[in-house]
């Protein structure tokens, strides 16, 4: 009797080699809350970059760092998508920023009584 197709397509995924693209992904994302603690903390892209290679928790060049950081935090981050680090079997929460009237807000027109 021939297998179904969800148990070919199992057997064949689990013998297909992941992509070296696919590798690199998943070592980013495995530490990507850690990336996103040390951005927010004020270190410099290439530092964190320097460090994990050094600790050997990414083999892949900083240019592709780089790329992983563009994508999957900045890009996220300017959306208003701001997710906070979690551990597995947690739920993501998302947070959005502040309403733009709650931003600055510039008066061209100047207030007498508040100059000097």
């Amino acid at each position: 009797m021939a297998k179904n197709l969800s148990a070919r397509i199992a057997e064949r995924a689990a013998k297909k080699k992941r992509s070296r693209n696919a590798q690199n992904r998943a070592a980013f994302l495995a530490v990507r809350s850690e990336v996103m603690q040390a951005l927010d903390d004020g270190w410099p892209v290439k530092t964190i970059w320097e460090t994990l290679h050094e600790e050997k928790k990414i083999a892949f060049s900083y240019q592709a760092f780089r790329g992983y950081v563009n994508r999957l935090i900045i890009s996220t981050q300017a959306h208003g998508e701001t997710t906070t680090a979690v551990t597995p079997g947690q739920q993501t929460e998302t947070k959005k920023p502040a309403k733009k009237s709650d931003s600055f807000k510039f008066n061209a027109n100047p207030n007498k009584e508040e100059l000097l």
